[in-house]
C-alpha cells in the first residue's frame, strides 16, 4: 500500500510539475470563422500537448481587444493587418505570428450584399448607389481592393459609414441603405433574407487576419513561438481531414445563425505562415495614404526576429 501511495505521490507531483511549466498565454479573439482553428486548438488539447496553456479571451468588439492588447491585459490577439499596424505604430510590443485567414477561391469571407430591393441589379445598376461600411478599418481596405478588381474607379459606390455591424446589417436588410460590406456569415444571412451578394474577396489574394504574440514569446529562439504554432498546425490539420466534426464547435464559437448551420462551409484555413514583404507593404501605403499612419512601421517591429 505505501508503495502505492509513494507511486501516486509521483505521479501527482510529475503531472503537477508540468502543469506549472506550461508557458501562459492569454490570447484575445472575436466570434469569428477566422479563430476556428484556435477553437480546435483549445477544445482538443493541441495547446496543453505542447507544452503551452492557452486561456481564449473572447472579446465582442475589436475596440476592447485592441485596448486589452495595448494595456497588457492578453498575451496575443486574433485581428486584421490595419488594427496590427496601429497597436504596432502605438509601441505595443508584439510580432505577428501567422495569417490566420487568406482570400481563398469558393471561401468568401468578406463581400458586398445586395438589399432586397436591389438584389437584381449588376455592377452597372449599382454605380453611385449607397454601399455601408466602416471607414479606417479593414473595411475600407477591402473596398478599395474590391473596386480595383471589379474594374471600376474608385468610390464607384457611395461610402456610407456604419460602424457596428449588426446595425449595418438591419439597414440593409431593411432597405435603408443599397449594399453593405459585410463579413461571412453576415454575408450568406442577407441573401437568406431576400438580399443577394455583387461580389466577393475571394479572388484578390490577401492576407487579411492574422495572429499576434507579445515579443516575449520570440524569446529563446522562438521556442515558445515554435510550441504555439505547430499546436495550430495541427488543429488546421484535423479541420481539413475531418470539417464536419467541427460543425457544432463553428456554429457555436463563430456565431453561425441557426438556419446557416447545417450547410454552411468549414473553411480550410491556411498551413501557418507570415505574409509576405510586398503584401505587408501594400497594407502600410494604403494606411499611411489614408492618414491612418505617419510613417512606416519597420519589419523588424511587425514580423518576428527569425524573419526579420
Amino acid at each position: 500500500m505505501k508503495k502505492i501511495l509513494l507511486a501516486l505521490a509521483v505521479i501527482l507531483a510529475l503531472a503537477t510539475t508540468a502543469r506549472a511549466e506550461n508557458i501562459k498565454i492569454r490570447f484575445g479573439i472575436l466570434p469569428v470563422i477566422d479563430t476556428l482553428p484556435l477553437q480546435v486548438a483549445e477544445k482538443e488539447g493541441l495547446f496543453a500537448e505542447h507544452g503551452l496553456d492557452v486561456t481564449l479571451v473572447r472579446f465582442m468588439s475589436a475596440l476592447e481587444r485592441d485596448t486589452a492588447m495595448q494595456t497588457g491585459q492578453i498575451d496575443g490577439y486574433f485581428g486584421d493587418l490595419v488594427a496590427t499596424y496601429l497597436l504596432l505604430d502605438r509601441g505595443v510590443p508584439m510580432h505577428i505570428a501567422l495569417t490566420s485567414w487568406r482570400t481563398t477561391p469558393g471561401y468568401p469571407m468578406f463581400g458586398i450584399a445586395l438589399s432586397p430591393a436591389n438584389r437584381d441589379r449588376d455592377l452597372a445598376g449599382m454605380r453611385g448607389r449607397s454601399l455601408a461600411l466602416s471607414r479606417s478599418t479593414v473595411m475600407e481596405f477591402l473596398a478599395d481592393k474590391l473596386e480595383d478588381h471589379l474594374g471600376v474607379k474608385r468610390n464607384y459606390f457611395e461610402r456610407l459609414e456604419v460602424k457596428k455591424m449588426p446595425i449595418r446589417l438591419q439597414m440593409l436588410l431593411t432597405d435603408q441603405v443599397d449594399s453593405a460590406l459585410l463579413p461571412e456569415p453576415l454575408l450568406s444571412l442577407a441573401r437568406l433574407k431576400g438580399g443577394n451578394v455583387l461580389a466577393t474577396a475571394e479572388d484578390l489574394n490577401l492576407p487579411l487576419t492574422v495572429l499576434c504574440l507579445h515579443n516575449r514569446y520570440f524569446e529563446d529562439n522562438g521556442a515558445a513561438y515554435g510550441k504555439f504554432l505547430a499546436a495550430y498546425r495541427e488543429a488546421v490539420r484535423r479541420l481539413a481531414e475531418n470539417p464536419e466534426n467541427y460543425r457544432m464547435l463553428m456554429a457555436e464559437a463563430c456565431r453561425i445563425p441557426k438556419p446557416l448551420v447545417s450547410q454552411f462551409p468549414v473553411y480550410p484555413f491556411p498551413a501557418p505562415a507570415l505574409p509576405s514583404a510586398a503584401e505587408l507593404n501594400e497594407v502600410q501605403d494604403w494606411m499611411i495614404a489614408k492618414g491612418l499612419l505617419k510613417k512606416r512601421v519597420p519589419d523588424a517591429a511587425a514580423l518576428p526576429p527569425a524573419h526579420k
